[in-house]
């Protein structure tokens, strides 16, 4: 009888432990709509005290520690460019197909210049899940930083290919004809963009289209 009472409190205070857990991702979400990362990342390192092996957790304190790199200081930037890489291979520790893991990874790389290192990782994303606009998107941009204007244009195009709403790559192609000077293209690739509600080029298009 005592065994069992044992066992019902033991099973009592996990279930209290997850709830806790849950709560505290749940505010650490209110906390990223609020744009207080450090408060984000104390709040996941609360959860991941009473649940080592949350997923959630690693995934969302690495997401604040992207967010704080914001190129004015460097070491900050450093740091935390470290400390993101750290709790995403976490979670592709603990779920090795966890696509998203690999290509917020990649893109905390891609933050602070890692060309090549966010490269690996967009494509271990891809070969996980294959349709994801997103990631084509940002090898292509990746390859445009690097001077690889033709492949970064096929990237672009391959996340078109999967999602024809997807107006942030028409955006890109537009960046690519321009640096291109095939203005007109480009122009017609900004306006499919601002259609499609993506803005990011939005000035340049007035500037160099609506002449």
């Amino acid at each position: 009888m005592r065994y069992l009472y044992i066992v019902l409190l033991l099973g009592i205070f996990s279930f209290a432990n997850a709830q806790s857990a849950k709560e505290l991702l749940e505010s650490a979400l209110t906390k990223k709509e609020q744009l207080k990362f450090h408060e984000g990342i104390q709040l996941c390192e609360q959860a991941i005290a009473i649940d080592s092996t949350l997923i959630d957790a690693y995934f969302y304190k690495a997401g604040f520690h992207t967010a704080l790199i914001n190129k004015r200081n460097a070491a900050e930037d450093y740091k935390n460019y470290k400390a993101a890489v750290a709790n995403y291979t976490k979670v592709i520790t603990l779920n090795p197909k966890h696509a998203q893991a690999f290509f917020y990874r990649g893109g905390a790389h891609d933050a602070i210049g890692f060309l090549d290192e966010a490269m690996v990782d967009y494509i271990a994303a891809i070969k996980i899940e294959e349709n994801q606009p997103e990631v084509y998107n940002s090898l292509g941009v990746c390859y445009a930083k690097k001077g690889k204007v033709e492949i970064a244009m096929s990237y672009f195009d391959k996340a078109i290919s999967y999602d024809k709403s997807y107006g942030k790559a028409y955006s890109n192609k537009g960046n690519i004809y321009d640096m291109k000077r095939e203005i007109t293209k480009a122009c017609k690739n900004w306006k499919k963009a601002i259609t499609l509600g993506y803005t990011g080029n939005k000035r340049r298009y007035e500037a160099k289209c609506k002449q």
